[in-house]
């Protein structure tokens, strides 16, 4: 009789939380230690394509562009922000061009599906077959990422405001030499449409990746979106104090480091 009960309490238990909806979405994820708070700065900077085509799978719309940006987030408290300055020109939508100094400053909004985390989440797994994101990139390990609105300021004269913005640090992406995308043996480009054949450049380095783009859409442009930027940088520095939890000098608030760890 108690394995009854048992057995028909386990029922129960399963019916409520299909009826309710009440299950616990798993996160794509993997190993990794890093302190909340994360401090990047990012340079060598490229424009992905532009109207038209903003990714550019076969590297030949990706162009440099002087520039770089400034990473500061929290993944335990899904606040902070990002800058970035460039120099030069950006065609954001048809039939119109930007010239001169393009700053762009992005902060993160809270909430989302489980694998934002939030709004600023650490070490998952985005794009590709994942489903954490959409195929637009293949399947790479992503060190941070974070989700939120982006305004565009050319020449100090804000042209777009809150577009909705998307940034991720990652493990090297698009080849250095070609900037190209490669499928699973390099013998194509990737597509979105078969985000299981993909490849990644180096996954000893990284990149770090922004896009904006606007709430409307234009079947002209790939995204869809009327309105879209898109950069990579190459180079990523994390400066941020990043002692182990088990430190107590105080540099996880951001005090100097005394732990005499090498950086």
């Amino acid at each position: 009789m108690r394995g009854f009960k048992g057995a028909l309490i386990l029922v129960v238990v399963f019916l409520l939380s299909f009826m309710t909806g009440v299950t616990e979405a798993k996160v794509l994820g993997f190993q990794g230690r890093h302190v909340p708070l994360w401090h990047l700065k990012a340079t060598n900077a490229h424009l992905i394509g532009g109207y038209g085509d903003n990714f550019s799978y076969d590297g030949s719309k990706v162009r440099p562009i002087v520039g770089s940006a400034e990473v500061a987030l929290d993944a335990e408290k899904d606040t902070g922000n990002v800058f970035i300055r460039l120099y030069g020109t950006i065609n954001p939508e048809k039939d119109k061009t930007y010239t001169g100094e393009i700053t762009i400053y992005f902060r993160p909004e809270k909430g989302g599906p489980a694998f934002k985390e939030g709004g600023v989440a650490d070490f998952i797994y985005m794009h590709g077959d994942t489903k954490q994101g959409p195929p637009l990139m293949p399947k790479a390990r992503t060190y941070l990422a974070s989700w939120g609105t982006a305004d565009v300021y050319v020449n100090g004269k804000l042209i777009y405001k809150g577009l909705d913005g998307h940034i991720m640090y990652t493990e090297r992406i698009r080849d250095t030499f070609t900037q190209a995308i490669y499928n699973h043996d390099r013998t194509g480009y990737y597509s979105p449409k078969h985000p299981a054949d993909s490849s990644i450049a180096s996954a000893d380095e990284t990149e770090f990746h922004f896009v904006a783009h606007s709430h409307d859409k234009d079947p002209g442009n790939f995204p869809p979106k009327r309105v879209f930027i898109h950069l990579n940088f190459e180079q990523v520095r994390d400066v941020t104090n990043n002692c182990p939890p088990t430190c107590t000098c105080g540099c996880q608030k951001g005090l100097p480091c005394n732990c005499g760890l090498n950086r």
